[in-house]
């Protein structure tokens, strides 16, 4: 058995279903380290992230200022409920009390009841000499269960085959008999409502599809924030019924749309906040009714529409019968303000660009960062720029636009503005064609008029341009 290293722990689960946590570790020596973990609402946790790796208080400080940062309400994703199941418990202190973490249910340190800390961690915690293993619950109450994922997957084959994809699936003969699998199979945590929804169908019904959160309008949490407070199952497909002993799986895709939506009722908007919570996809065939479908998912801003063969069998992966147009990805020119170094193969190079726009005040502002899709060529680039010291060049990106906190939706490279010699000199001495770029999109994010999304940038340290040039920008945006 692994020797206990957990020293302190900080956690918390967002309307959503995300979930955030660091955890605080013993190295040894006296150096302690703090990772920051995150997993959505049905899929597993992400890979550590380290936050700081130092002497006891100065992990303990900025490992809660980092956690305190995300349960402030008003964000995209507040994690203001504990892991431990029991209600919100509103925000956190950032600030360490007598050089410990805050007595608070987001948080455990050493010493502290484990009634605080996940069920599946006690095995870790360091404890205090004559500390019980086991948590003391109060009187009159019982802690509530935590489900954890569990180490394989069902047989393939069998009534919990699970799939690629999220999806729900009920099973006959064992407790509990709802399913919520991530994209690898694993059991992970199915919300009540949800899991209450599907107990409406017959044992051996499975679904494939999404856990989501929204606002009446049908908008993802992540363009919205805090207005996104309905959770739904969207079902992308039928993949068991029990009116199929034989199986759906190899019907025709048509036909199990069909059966689909006999037993769910439609995503359509305005969604009423205690509706349904299990809802299937919408989906039509007639090429009017296509363009119709076409134009409300460009009025509500989506970001794209999938194509289906009809006459398909159900893959649980990656298909040409299945093709995905993402409407909403555009182009758009950045200022590059930052880099940070790359994990695994890309360790000893960039791994990421951190990227801006201007305001409507003319002040840059970071809007993230960029790590994927650039090439091997281009990565090396950046890491001449970056021992050189270079920021303030343009780059161009492909993303979803903007999200609720300002920051860029799944972003990708394109390409790096291409440099020439004298370019600093030129734009002094023309008035700015070198810093003036173009916006390639005007897409909107939820607070559209917080950043214009006017581009600017220079070979220099300073990326402001003049204000004459900031002015003419302005005016463009405006057209």
């Amino acid at each position: 058995m692994t020797e206990p290293n957990l020293v302190a722990f900080l956690g918390g689960v967002a309307a959503s279903g995300a979930k955030y946590k660091i955890e605080i570790i013993l190295v040894g020596n006296g150096i302690y380290q703090a990772d920051a973990y995150s997993a959505g609402g049905s899929t597993a946790w992400t890979r550590p992230t380290l936050i700081e790796r130092s002497a006891l208080q100065p992990v303990l400080a900025k490992a809660l200022a980092k956690f305190a940062a995300k349960t402030v309400p008003g964000r995209d994703r507040t994690y203001d409920m504990p892991l431990t199941g029991l209600p919100s418990a509103g925000p956190i202190g950032k600030a360490l009390v007598g050089g410990d973490l805050p007595n608070h249910p987001l948080a455990w340190e050493v010493g502290r009841s484990l009634l605080n800390l996940p069920r599946e961690y006690h095995d870790r915690a360091v404890l205090r000499p004559g500390q019980a293993a086991a948590p003391v619950a109060a009187a009159g109450s019982i802690p509530p269960p935590v489900a954890t994922p569990v180490s394989t997957a069902p047989a393939v084959g069998s009534r919990t085959d699970l799939g690629q994809l999220v999806m729900l699936c009920e099973t006959l003969n064992t407790e509990p008999d709802i399913y919520l699998t991530n994209r690898s199979g694993e059991v992970v945590n199915c919300p009540p409502h949800i899991a209450e929804a599907m107990r409406i169908q017959r044992p051996g019904t499975s679904f494939d599809g999404e856990v989501i959160t929204v606002d009446a309008d049908g908008a993802a949490q992540l363009y919205v924030g805090a207005r996104a407070d309905i959770q739904l199952f969207v079902a992308f497909d039928l993949v068991a019924h029990p009116n199929f002993r034989s199986g759906i799986i190899r019907i025709e895709q048509k036909r199990r749309m069909q059966e689909m939506s006999q037993l769910l009722p439609p995503f359509l908007t305005p969604l009423p906040r205690h509706g349904a919570a299990i809802r299937s996809v919408r989906w039509v065939e007639r090429y009017d009714h296509k363009l119709d479908l076409l134009a409300e998912v460009r009025r509500r801003s989506g970001e794209g529409w999938v194509l289906r063969n009809s006459d398909a069998e159900y893959q649980g992966r990656r298909s040409a019968d299945w093709m995905r147009y993402r409407d909403r990805e555009k182009e758009i020119d950045v200022v590059v303000l930052d880099y940070k170094r790359g994990t695994g193969k890309f360790l000893n190079t960039v791994g990421g660009v951190k990227v801006g726009l201007y305001d409507a005040r003319g002040q840059i502002q970071s809007i993230g960062y960029v790590g994927s899709g650039w090439t091997d060529v281009q990565r090396d680039d950046f890491w001449g720029r970056w021992q050189r010291g270079e920021n303030g060049f343009v780059i161009t990106v492909k993303s979803f636009g903007l999200s609720f906190a300002d920051q860029v939706i799944r972003p990708s490279g394109v390409r790096i503005a291409r440099r020439h010699q004298g370019a600093a000199e030129e734009a002094a001495l023309t008035g700015g064609t070198t810093w003036q770029i173009r916006m390639r999109t005007t897409t909107r994010s939820t607070r559209c008029g917080r950043l214009s999304m006017r581009a600017a940038g220079t070979t220099s340290t300073k990326i402001r341009p003049p204000r004459s040039a900031r002015r003419r920008s302005t005016r463009s945006a405006l057209r």
